[in-house]
């Protein structure tokens, strides 16, 4: 439960509904890969074999990645993650948020994110490794420190990830 209800989404809930969007959006790949398949012959859709082909697949798997996100975004100001753990993204001023704020957190969000990827991946020392992963730590770590619970994604997109509060139901008619 959130102890600051009104302030901003606890971390804990931002990142379950990442790692559910992650899962969701993971299958989503699948079955976009699936539908590829018959065309390749059942083989991987690689550079050396399929050529310009393999970009586009990649190209079209950026694609999908991307509507998942932007579509629900601009149009409900949540995923399917988002969603389920009862949380919206919305304008700081109110309202949902544009193409142009949505494109500024995925990039600050990639910026942040990809020296984690870097660190989980390399065989460095374990100083350099913590040392890469260190701007995507920030990056929550920073919400324990904003009175609105905003991460540095928040910040510089100028949203916000509200808590959805249940409607009250209709009154039931009288007998």
């Amino acid at each position: 439960m959130d102890t600051l209800a009104d302030h901003g989404v606890a971390c804990w809930r931002r990142l379950a509904a990442m790692v559910y969007d992650l899962l969701l959006l993971t299958a989503v790949l699948f079955l976009s890969t699936a539908l590829l398949l018959p065309f390749s012959g059942g083989d991987a859709i690689l550079p050396d074999r399929f050529g310009v082909w393999a970009y586009a697949y990649r190209g079209a798997l950026l694609a999908v990645t991307w509507a998942y996100f932007f579509i629900p975004w601009t149009r409900r100001g949540q995923t399917l993650g988002m969603a389920s753990w009862k949380i919206r993204l919305q304008r700081k001023q109110g309202g949902l948020p544009g193409w142009r704020e949505c494109t500024l957190r995925v990039a600050v969000g990639l910026l942040l994110g990809l020296p984690l990827l870097i660190a989980l991946y390399w065989q460095g020392p374990p100083l350099l490794r913590w040392l890469a992963a260190a701007p995507a730590l920030l990056n929550y770590l920073w919400s324990f420190r904003d009175r609105e619970r905003r991460t540095l994604q928040d910040l510089m997109s100028g949203c916000v990830l509200e808590p959805v509060r249940p409607a009250t139901p209709a009154p039931t008619p009288a007998r």
